[in-house]
């Protein structure tokens, strides 16, 4: 208060140095006009009784005085400086205008302490107005006696003198009355349409999950439209009128209906006794606890505000009405925290369930494990904000509260359903896997982005516009009319990205790496679609172009030029193009490899400087692994020339040794017999374009005839068909009279010795068995 003296002092001493005269006048007016309004003023100050001119001494200036004189001053400085004092524009309640009579100030500032609001002003401190808030508060708790005294009132206003004869105990059996009945009916309903939620509670399951749980949620909303002409049927019929029986009457039975509306979301999330409709992951018994406890903290919150809307009707004291609604508060908040206290764990259970994915992410788990570390101050920051709205001039303060809980709470339940549905889809053994399961958890991931959006928006015009009243509704309309065209283009931009993980998600651009130790080939599906090759720099290309052509376009909408930045980005990537031409050459080099289909994802290449099956790719570089196990990054720059041995066909050739003295004719026969055995084996039917055979004698050794054999297969596991024909072929020609050449040679020894003649045709054995088999490794290596 001692900011706002100085300033009057001020305006004062500006007034006597720069007015003069015309402030004297202003002052003479102000003064005139007081003792006109102060008849025991004007009795001191008769002719009769005043003092000569000479020997007048200044008579000191009572309160309103001093209040007219600062405003006549104000007043003049602010023509004189030419602009309008804002102290004269309206009277306040606080400062009476030059015009205001002293009568009316008195009144005005005796009449200032029964509202149960304070005035704030932007000049005073926060320290001064946490004081104001306090003192308020006290003021509003000392009304307690007031507001049993006002409760006192309410049985009086229901006796038979203002109701035009009924008693009070007959209105009140009457109520009773209606009550039952409406909530008869609505059990009464309940029960004939059971075996119709029973039928569509089993039909939830799979595709047509979705249709069963509308049906019952419309059978939900049509019980709840018959409770509610039965409402108006009493209302109209037993109580219609302006007597305080009737509009009690009004008042309860509409509260029921209300309390049942807002029952309806959580009997639609819970399901109590119809497991199978339930939309959150919790067991019967958790559902109706959770539904029980909601019910109570709904059904005391509705009766608080209706004794707070009898308290007005009686036209009861604002103190009154605030401290009942500080009381009220109290009340409820108290409740709110024993039922999240009481309910954590199933409410945990069901926040740990909501995953549209099949597991929950991290971000629902920490969630589902603190929240209620989350709630408990949530609430209490609640409460005190409405109890700080009721001690304020933040009138908006309930209404923001209210509005919030009613958004939480339906997010919540379409969240549950959204879960729900995905749920059943992944469960369903008749749907297709993959596309119709991946395009609805696509749509749905749209609907919750949309839902998100809407859910935000709400909360930011309800505490902008209610609860702190930072801005008007109109600027908030113009505002979000500005911004719905940029929150349009995101989410159709979110929605587009969706569109391709879809779409990229049919096609899956990585194959899974061998397990080490494991043979490549083993198990392999073969090489991966041209298509599924580019998925992964279409993907990247898809994700750049919509984030740059999203944020281009949003920025347009906000009124920024972005012209500028699309020639700073142009200047900066011809830069990065000059000093990077590595890069660029990688990068440039493997769009051609691409598109020359070149490669594709699963198959085996060389490429000179290394060789393995590509695992994968980025825009800059090839990453293959090799049959070993190790990985060979290649810069698309550095590849070269590129062999590829997985595409269309692949021609095996080996051969065997057989003995000199073996029938050509004989062994072609039976290596024909295994090759069709091979075609008929369902395990390698697939594989073959040309089945087994001899392709003839390729060489002939001291002591054996080389033979030659060929097929043709898929380029998917041709070494494994070789093993398995080379396997048959040991197996079954020796029962023909086939016989495999060994390494026996005939040595003469000159001198006699058996035991030197021995040795020397073991050394000859290992030697020849020796070439052998480097010989085969070297084929073997050279066809793989």
């Amino acid at each position: 208060m001692m900011f706002n003296r100085f300033w009057c002092l001020l305006l004062v001493w500006l007034a006597l140095v720069t007015v003069g005269a015309p402030a004297t006048a202003w002052a003479q007016a102000a003064a005139s006009q007081t003792a006109a309004s102060d008849p025991a003023s004007t009795q001191a100050t008769t002719p009769a009784q005043s003092p000569t001119p000479s020997a007048r001494a200044p008579l000191p200036l009572s309160q309103q005085q001093f209040d007219a004189l600062v405003d006549a001053l104000s007043k003049s400085v602010a023509e004189r400086l030419g602009t309008s004092a804002p102290a004269t524009s309206a009277p306040s309640p606080h400062i009476p205008a030059a015009s205001t009579p002293a009568t009316s100030t008195s009144s005005t500032a005796a009449s200032t302490p029964e509202t149960p609001m304070m005035e704030m002003t932007d000049e005073e401190p926060f320290s001064e107005v946490f004081i104001e808030i306090i003192e308020r508060g006290d003021d509003v708790l000392a009304q307690f006696p007031g507001l049993i005294e006002q409760s006192a009132r309410i049985p009086h206003l229901l006796g038979p003198g203002m109701n035009e004869g009924r008693e009070r105990g007959t209105f009140l059996l009457l109520l009773l009355g209606c009550v039952i009945v409406l909530l008869g009916a609505e059990a009464l309903m309940r029960l004939a349409l059971k075996p119709v939620r029973e039928y569509l509670g089993s039909r939830v399951e799979g595709a047509a999950s979705i249709w069963a749980l509308s049906a019952l949620v419309g059978i939900d909303i049509v019980m709840l439209s018959a409770l509610w002409l039965v409402t108006h049927g009493l209302v109209i019929g037993l109580f219609d009128g302006t007597l305080p029986q009737s509009r009690l009457g009004f008042l309860v039975l509409t509260s029921v209906f209300y309390w049942r509306l807002y029952l309806l979301v959580f009997h639609i999330t819970l399901r109590p006794g119809l497991p199978p409709a339930r939309l959150a992951m919790i067991n019967d018994h958790e559902a109706r606890t959770i539904y029980r406890w909601a019910s109570l903290v709904i059904a005391v919150a509705i009766i608080l505000a209706d004794f707070r809307r009898i308290l007005d009707a009686i036209q009861s004291s604002p103190l009154v009405v605030a401290c009942a609604i500080v009381i009220n508060t109290i009340l409820l908040t108290s409740l709110l925290l024993t039922t999240v206290v009481v309910v954590r764990k199933p409410v945990a259970k069901w926040l740990h369930g909501l995953s549209q994915d099949g597991q929950p992410g991290p971000l629902v788990t920490m969630l589902a494990r603190w929240w209620l570390v989350v709630a408990v101050p949530a609430f209490l920051a609640l409460g005190l904000a409405r109890i700080y709205g009721t001690l304020t001039t933040w009138d908006g303060i309930h209404t923001a509260i209210l509005l919030t809980m009613n958004v939480l709470i339906g997010l919540f339940a379409l969240e549950s359903f959204m879960d729900k549905v995905c749920r059943l889809m992944r469960a369903d053994p008749d749907t297709e896997k993959g596309s119709r399961e991946a395009a609805i958890e696509a749509i749905m991931r749209c609907v919750r982005m949309a839902i998100l959006l809407v859910s935000l928006a709400l909360l930011v015009r309800i505490w902008l516009v209610h609860g702190v009243g930072m801005m008007e509704m109109s600027r908030y309309d113009a505002i979000a009319r500005a911004a719905l065209p940029s929150g349009a283009i995101l989410l159709a931009a979110y929605c587009a990205w969706q569109g391709v993980e879809y779409f990229t998600g049919l096609h899956p651009g990585r194959s899974a790496a061998a397990a080490p130790g494991a043979d490549v080939e083993e198990g392999h599906h073969g090489p991966r679609s041209r298509m599924t090759t580019l998925m992964p720099l279409l993907r990247v290309t898809l994700m750049l172009a919509i984030i740059i052509l999203a944020g281009l376009t949003v920025l347009g909408q906000l009124g920024i030029d972005v012209t500028p930045l699309i020639a700073g980005a142009s200047i900066i990537g011809l830069a990065i193009s000059f000093g990077s031409q590595t890069l660029v050459k990688d990068i440039v080099s493997g769009v051609f490899y691409l598109v020359d289909d070149a490669f594709r994802v699963g198959e085996y290449i060389d490429c000179g400087k290394a060789k393995g099956t590509v695992e994968g790719f980025t825009l800059r570089s090839l990453k293959l692994r090799h049959q070993n196990g190790m990985i060979h990054t290649i810069p698309f720059g550095q590849l070269g020339q590129v062999t590829n041995f997985s595409r269309d066909w692949t021609t095996m050739k080996f051969n065997l040794r057989f003995t000199r003295n073996t029938d050509l004719e004989q062994l072609r026969k039976a290596v024909k017999k295994i090759g069709a055995e091979m075609l008929e084996d369902p395990e390698l039917k697939d594989e073959f374009l040309t089945q087994l055979k001899m392709q003839g004698v390729a060489d002939i050794a001291d002591n054996a005839l080389v033979v030659r054999f060929k097929f043709t297969v898929r380029p998917v596991k041709p070494t494994v068909v070789r093993r398995e024909a080379i396997k048959r072929m040991v197996n079954q020609l020796p029962q023909q009279g086939i016989q495999f050449a060994n390494n026996m040679v005939p040595v003469q020894s000159m001198s006699g010795d058996a035991a030197a003649d021995q040795g020397a045709a073991a050394a000859v054995t290992r030697a020849r068995i020796a070439n052998d088999l480097a010989r085969q490794a070297e084929e073997e290596a050279a066809a793989s």
